[in-house]
């Protein structure tokens, strides 16, 4: 499911860590000076996938 900005709605890119808050571009831009200490959504995602991978090939190795 597509993350969306808290403040307007449109499609996020970023996110705080360990949080629900989502942005997108212009909105993070608005309310931080410093949007490299927000996570992209991008990295969120790439970092859930890494964790499923790893529980399926762990459940597959113990069941093997």
């Amino acid at each position: 499911m597509p993350k969306k900005c808290i403040v307007c709605g449109e499609s996020a890119s970023f996110g705080i860590k360990d949080s629900s808050d989502y942005y997108c571009e212009e909105c993070a831009h608005e309310n931080f000076a410093d949007v490299e200490l927000l996570e992209k959504v991008e990295q969120q995602a790439q970092k859930l996938k890494e964790i499923i991978k790893e529980k399926i090939n762990d459940r597959e190795n113990f069941q093997g």
